[in-house]
């Protein structure tokens, strides 16, 4: 075959080759992930927006209990007589309790994100669970599939094996009877030939006996006593 023949022959044989069947598990499996990936982003999530929560609550329980010492304070120096204290601490307690009331929003804001979050989280894991269920499902459906198609093909070849044992047998009885019959002419065939292996050793056992009753009958004869002795 020339360069040129071959060279075509391999790119029909390329050609003709038919696409890899996409395994849809592999598919199911990276859809899966995704949604696992999802959820933990949501958990990340929720996570630090809890964190920031308890943080602004931390800092606006300092400046509410800030806000609240100043004003003792303050209430101290006006029945010290000391105005300039009062005036001090009450400015200072006015400024802790604006920044009480700013983290204060914070916290609710964040309360209400934090709210929306769970919820979101909540339906995300009913749904990744329905979504565990059907997976898990379809890969016992799948694998079931796979093993009824490996039983059919096994079932398959076991009665093609059988086919062919069942026609193997009888090409050997066939044989074995050719192989008799050939057996038999050959026996027949060396008995009819006088010459042959079969016949000699047929007249020299038939000499053997005879030589043997003839020296028998000699002994008895010799043993025998006499008649009317």
């Amino acid at each position: 075959m020339s360069i040129r023949r071959r060279i075509t022959a391999i790119i029909r044989t390329t050609r003709t080759v038919p696409a890899e069947t996409p395994n849809p598990l592999a598919s199911l499996d990276a859809s899966y992930q995704q949604q696992l990936d999802a959820l933990d982003a949501a958990r990340r999530s929720a996570a630090d927006v809890a964190a920031n929560r308890r943080r602004v609550q931390l800092l606006a329980g300092q400046a509410a209990a800030e806000a609240e010492r100043l004003n003792r304070q303050a209430e101290a120096a006006v029945a010290a007589g000391d105005d300039d204290a009062a005036r001090d601490a009450l400015r200072g307690a006015l400024t802790a309790g604006k920044r009480w009331e700013a983290l204060d929003g914070q916290q609710r804001s964040l309360d209400s994100q934090l709210r929306a979050l769970e919820q979101t989280l909540r339906r995300l894991e009913q749904r990744i669970e329905d979504a565990r269920l059907h997976y898990l499902k379809l890969r016992t459906d799948y694998s079931a599939a796979q093993a009824a198609l490996g039983v059919q093909d096994a079932l398959r070849a076991s009665g093609q094996g059988a086919i062919e044992a069942q026609s193997a047998a009888v090409a050997a009885e066939r044989e074995v009877r050719r192989l008799r019959a050939l057996a038999e002419a050959h026996e027949e065939l060396a008995w009819s030939d006088p010459n042959s292996h079969q016949v000699r050793e047929a007249f020299e056992e038939l000499e053997t006996r005879l030589s043997a009753e003839a020296e028998l009958s000699r002994l008895r004869a010799r043993t025998d006593p006499p008649a009317g002795s």
